[in-house]
């Protein structure tokens, strides 16, 4: 297994800066069907997991008091239709998205009141004439430790692994949609950041 040494950076307020800059809105994970019903906008129904790995044990991602936030910034070709994606309970996390060509380009988590955040780059497509795109399970392992001027963080690892057979029928269920109107297109890495399985 290839093992990355990459800073991560601490960035506090900076990344609300930088998402409210480049105009695009947090986006909620849609959780059930009814979430989906309540969306003000049309596209397919992007999903997939997000797990981290901090210094060698698996956080808890979520929304709860003692749980990690973790934040995916999808960004498009057109201006204006990117999006930070916030991740739901248990990782898991279901977006809306037009048709297009799409890039995941940097992951942020919280960790002890601090946003940090890694630039990733990850592409995928989201076809015209599908409902649903699975786009795999994220995983970033990192290690983190308090230096002397805050935080000093590195990427271990950041891999794409397809967990459809365990996680799409599920999740589909969930959302109230037909694994026939579901597309898979995994995330590709761009420029060797990732290890994909």
């Amino acid at each position: 297994m290839a093992r990355l040494n990459r800073n991560i950076l601490v960035t506090g307020a900076g990344i609300l800066a930088a998402v409210f800059m480049a105009g695009c809105g947090t986006t909620a994970s849609i959780e059930t069907r009814e979430d989906l019903a309540n969306v003000d906008t049309t596209g397919a129904v992007i999903f997939g997991k997000f797990h981290l790995v901090r210094n060698g044990h698996e956080a808890s991602i979520g929304g709860g008091l003692f749980e990690t936030t973790a934040l995916l910034h999808v960004d498009n070709q057109d201006p204006g239709h990117g999006i930070v994606g916030k991740v739901g309970a248990d990782g898991e996390f279901a977006w809306v998205l037009e048709p297009g060509d799409y890039v995941i380009s940097s992951i942020a988590f919280d960790n002890r009141g601090e946003m940090e955040e890694t630039a990733a780059d990850f592409a995928f497509t989201v076809p015209p004439a599908s409902d649903a795109v699975y786009i795999g399970t994220v995983t970033l392992e990192v290690t983190l430790r308090q230096g002397l001027y805050g935080t000093e963080g590195f990427v271990d690892n950041l891999s794409i692994d397809n967990e459809c057979e365990a996680h799409c029928e599920a999740r589909l269920q969930a959302l109230g949609l037909a694994r026939d109107e579901m597309t898979v297109s995994l995330l590709e890495e761009r420029h060797q950041l990732a290890r994909t399985n």
